[in-house]
């Protein structure tokens, strides 16, 4: 009886070392994808907060303006490829500051007291403030913030 030699047998075992190395090759690259999206995705958070901040800080600005009460500003302004403003989504440059009622000033323990001198007992009237940051990139992009503020002695 004639034996036959084996054949195929070292194809079999290469195509099956190939394979295993794609996948892991694949699963490597769909980490990388995963990693990027959401490096991408906390790179556009913190732009957002960057423009809110920048719309915060103009509005406080603005504030000091002689003989103009705060609920009548408005902001529209841009900054490189953002624009800021007041008002809503889809509604820019509107008066969107209102004063709040029915809060005591001092029962609000949050305040910006960077390069200010403050009494102990802080006075003011609270006012509520909606910016909307948009981007001219992405036209559907935008994102609105809304803060306390208090204004005044």
């Amino acid at each position: 009886m004639a034996t036959h030699p084996h054949r195929g047998g070292a194809l079999l075992n290469v195509l099956i070392v190939v394979s295993v190395l794609s996948i892991i090759g694949l699963a490597f690259l769909r980490k990388g994808s995963n990693d990027s999206d959401a490096s991408s995705a906390q790179r556009a958070a913190i732009r957002s907060a960057t423009c809110a901040e920048a719309g915060r800080e103009l509005l406080l600005s603005q504030f000091r303006a002689y003989g103009t009460a705060p609920t009548q500003l408005t902001l529209n302004t841009a900054i490189n490829d953002q624009t800021v403003s007041t008002g809503h989504y889809n509604q820019f440059a509107i008066k969107s500051i209102t004063a709040v009622t029915g809060v005591s000033s001092g029962g609000i323990g949050v305040s910006d007291m960077s390069n200010r001198i403050a009494r102990v007992g802080m006075g003011g009237q609270l006012y509520r403030v909606l910016v909307v940051c948009s981007s001219s990139k992405a036209a559907s992009h935008q994102n609105e913030v809304e803060y306390l503020v208090r204004f005044g002695l």
